[in-house]
């Protein structure tokens, strides 16, 4: 007999995510075989999210809670508010960020599970102080799936600021 796995409204994997804002894995992929991976985050007001990225073997699915998400795909924005969805679709360039004056409280599901990658980059961030250098990045990114294409939101010393300041 199989059972459900239940996730209450407080569980999941507590970790920071890259802009430096609590992040909470409700599933990932040791408990999805690797399918997928169910993540509920905060962006602060004027958050700029991560650099444009892309990935070739992976979908990222969102689903906004509360206030407005931006998500630029391909060049083009839309703004996601309480209620909507959307999916970017593998080989995309996207960036989530939010432009608005409150938070964003978003879930986004990437499959497959990519939240290795987000511990892996919480660390990353812990150990640089937020800022972690461009090659540090790439080289995460290329184990993960997570081709980044701009880092016009560098700070001009190689190093990306992730976290707000």
């Amino acid at each position: 007999m199989s059972y459900p796995i239940v996730v209450t409204a407080d569980g999941g994997t507590h970790i920071q995510g890259p802009t430096g804002m609590p992040m909470t894995v409700k599933l990932g992929g040791a408990q999805t075989a690797g399918a997928y991976s169910l993540i509920e985050y905060t962006h602060a007001p004027g958050t700029a999210g991560p650099p444009p990225h892309v990935h070739h073997h992976h979908e990222e699915a969102f689903h906004v809670v509360s206030g407005e998400l931006s998500l630029e795909v391909d060049g083009r924005t839309v703004v996601l508010g309480p209620g909507d969805y959307a999916l970017v679709p593998r080989g995309a360039v996207h960036r989530p960020y939010n432009a608005g004056a409150v938070p964003v409280d978003f879930f986004f599901l990437t499959s497959p599970a990519m939240d290795g990658f987000f511990a892996e980059m919480a660390d990353l961030n812990a150990a640089t102080g937020g800022a972690p250098p461009q090659e540090l990045l790439v080289e995460l990114g290329a184990r993960w799936d997570a081709e980044f294409t701009d880092f016009g939101t560098g700070r001009g010393d190689g190093a990306v600021r992730m976290v707000n300041e």
